[in-house]
């Protein structure tokens, strides 16, 4: 059997820290069993970086390095923000990865691998791709397109960059999308092999596809924005299936803050995959829980409400978690403004759940709505009750102590009965001496009540 015959390509217009440690990645890349060259277009407006680029080449054999003539509109930025492009130069990209597609071709490489160049390689990537034996397969890497928003991987299922799957006759709502999609980065998160409708930045393509006439060409009916979804969308008609190889992922340099991960990403590498994580969940009351709760630490939110909504219902799991969730879900709905939606679970709750969490989240919520006799009796409903053994392991642990008496402070201050506002105030402070606000609370009805 033949060694496979590889070439990586890549076109490039790199900040000179960036490339250096692509490159490193490249070099530490196991290759043992198969032959590597690599193309790359030097399109770099930092001479440093062309200098970078041509000092690796002097290390490594079997490297052609091609020069790209500049154009004075070629504006590319990249902030903290995001990356800025300009259409001209993502055809001119284009352009780069096909002349490496053609010339993969008429020397008869078994495969060809593109790398971005803000992008930091597991060692063993190329193995590991090579081992699926698929025509198209990415490995995955991770992203916060925005800084404020959850990391999204570089793939796909359908369009130009959705992640939910393809319904063509039912319309589905935005929470319900949100929820698939969400499901569907979870999954990703799964050490495995997934078949997708897009993918880029990092794809090995093998002869077979080389040869069905992969391209990366403007399809000029099509408006979708940059050259891998033109990529991909004739790959598709073309009869190809797309995948992404989940267990060795790549490091997204997307802006230069992230260059502090590089070297925690490397300590992941030496971990490896987390074999546990891909095993088979259980059908059980705390799989539903479980699994929210990795869905929240992914920032997955809709995803893990449904989980908890699945938990709530079976009517069973131990009360610490019930509460937890149910105050969970409470919260997600204010967010969502669906203020009267949480406020409903936490009334169907208290039926069979006697909790201070719960109490005083519904003294909270009628405080927000100025009810102040109300708030006042769900608040000493919390006070009353006796506090269970473990009641400092609760995600409120608070409401079992000074939380009822700050709040029944402002209620009555509210309601005019100043002295009952300053007695529950010093019992707040009982537990907390040195609370900032009550302590505050205190010197206001002291002169109140002088």
């Amino acid at each position: 059997m033949s060694i496979p015959k590889i070439l990586i390509g890549s076109p490039i217009r790199q900040n000179p820290a960036i490339l250096k440690l692509f490159l490193a990645s490249l070099h530490q890349m196991e290759k043992q069993g198969m032959k590597v060259d690599y193309l790359f277009f030097d399109d770099n407006t930092d001479s440093h970086s062309s200098f970078i680029l041509n000092e690796f080449a002097s290390t490594e054999q079997n490297i052609k390095i091609l020069s790209v003539s500049q154009e004075q509109d070629e504006v590319y930025q990249c902030d903290e923000y995001m990356h800025h492009w300009r259409e001209s130069i993502i055809w001119k990209v284009a352009g780069m990865k096909d002349r490496i597609l053609e010339i993969a071709r008429e020397e008869l490489y078994s495969h060809v691998f593109f790398a971005d160049s803000d992008l930091i390689f597991h060692p063993e990537t190329l193995k590991v791709l090579l081992h699926t034996d698929k025509d198209l397969v990415s490995t995955v890497f991770w992203t916060k397109w925005q800084p404020e928003t959850i990391e999204m991987p570089q793939v796909w299922l359908h369009g130009e960059y959705d992640h939910y799957p393809l319904i063509r006759q039912n319309a589905q709502d935005n929470e319900q999308k949100a929820i698939q999609a969400q499901r569907f980065f979870f999954k990703l998160r799964k050490p495995g092999l997934y078949e997708v409708g897009g993918l880029g930045a990092c794809t090995l393509i093998s002869r077979s596809a080389l040869f069905k006439g992969v391209s990366f060409a403007e399809i000029k009916n099509l408006n979708y924005w940059g050259e891998d979804r033109h990529f991909c969308v004739r790959a598709a008609a073309l009869g190809l299936s797309m995948f992404v190889e989940t267990s060795r992922p790549a490091y997204h340099i997307y802006r230069e803050s992230e260059l502090a991960g590089v070297e925690r990403y490397y300590e992941s590498c030496l971990r490896g995959p987390d074999e546990a994580s891909a095993a088979p969940p259980t059908e059980s009351i705390n799989h539903f829980y479980q699994q929210a709760m990795e869905l929240l630490s992914y920032g997955y939110e809709a995803a893990a409400m449904e989980e908890f909504r699945l938990y709530i219902n079976t009517g069973a799991g131990v009360t610490e978690n019930r509460v937890r969730v149910i105050l969970e879900l409470d919260a997600y709905y204010g967010r969502c403004g669906l203020v009267q939606q949480g406020r409903v679970i936490l009334l169907e709750a208290v039926k069979t759940l006697s909790r201070a969490e719960l109490y005083c989240r519904l003294g909270s919520k009628s405080m927000d709505l100025e009810s102040w006799t109300e708030a006042a009796a769900w608040l000493k409903a919390a006070i009353a009750l006796p506090r269970p053994e473990n009641w400092e392991a609760s995600s409120v642990a608070e409401a079992w102590t000074w939380l009822p008496y700050i709040q029944l402070c402002v209620c009555y201050v509210k309601l005019g009965e100043n002295k009952l506002a300053f007695e529950y105030n010093e019992k707040g402070l009982s537990y907390h001496p040195k609370h900032p606000t009550m302590l505050s609370n205190r010197d206001m009805l002291v002169r109140m009540l002088a």
